[in-house]
């Protein structure tokens, strides 16, 4: 195993707590455009609540995203030891997904969600979910993680990035045939895949 000095660690460092700073703006942003209901009564107010339900699901719905982008950054990074240029770009490429989600959840709540609107959002979220299992894989390949990290992320963590991105691209056709349902294939595919792949043997247990 290489040697890792001082100025790699901290390398790793920085890459990890600017990561953590442009996810939890990202994260703020969802709520800046959410529309604020009004009403002169309890009747009022809670009819224009209502009128905007799809705003604050879709806010949910990404900041659950966002969220599980996040965890699944932090639980590989803190057993990262190295950071070099190609790495940083990746990892920069990722936080690019991340910055445009806020952007991506106001297309979708622009009027009536349409095929081209889902389409860009789930496609985006695939894309992340790809880089990230590129990240662990070119990390793995160059032994760039701690002695004691455990299977669980440097064998089977790509894998579980590969399964979500693979729901994500799912829901994109299915979208014409179930309309909104095609949300919960998001969180379905991750689920039911990463069992069946792990009874199957093809994703390592931890």
């Amino acid at each position: 195993m290489t040697e890792v000095s001082e100025v790699d660690v901290a390398a790793a460092e920085r890459m990890t707590f600017f990561s953590d700073a442009v996810v939890a703006i990202a994260i703020t942003l969802l709520a800046i455009d959410l529309p604020v209901p009004s009403g002169a009564g309890p009747a009022e107010f809670t009819a224009s609540l209502r009128e905007g339900w799809f705003e604050y699901l879709a806010v949910l719905i990404s900041f659950a995203v966002i969220a599980n982008h996040w965890a699944a950054h932090h639980r590989v990074f803190r057993y990262v030891r190295r950071a070099d240029a190609p790495l940083v770009g990746l990892n920069l490429f990722w936080l690019l997904m991340v910055v445009v989600t806020p952007f991506l959840t106001r297309i979708l709540t622009e009027g009536d969600v349409g095929f081209v609107q889902f389409s860009m959002y789930a496609v985006a979220q695939a894309v992340q979910m790809g880089t990230f299992a590129v990240m662990i894989a070119v990390l793995n390949r160059r032994g760039w993680f701690v002695a004691r990290t455990p299977r669980s992320l440097t064998v089977r963590g790509w894998g579980n990035s590969l399964v979500g991105a693979s729901g994500f691209l799912l829901s994109v056709p299915l979208f014409p045939l179930v309309g909104a349902w095609a949300f919960a294939v998001w969180a379905l595919v991750p689920m039911l895949g990463g069992r069946l792949l792990q009874r199957a043997g093809v994703i390592a247990a931890a």
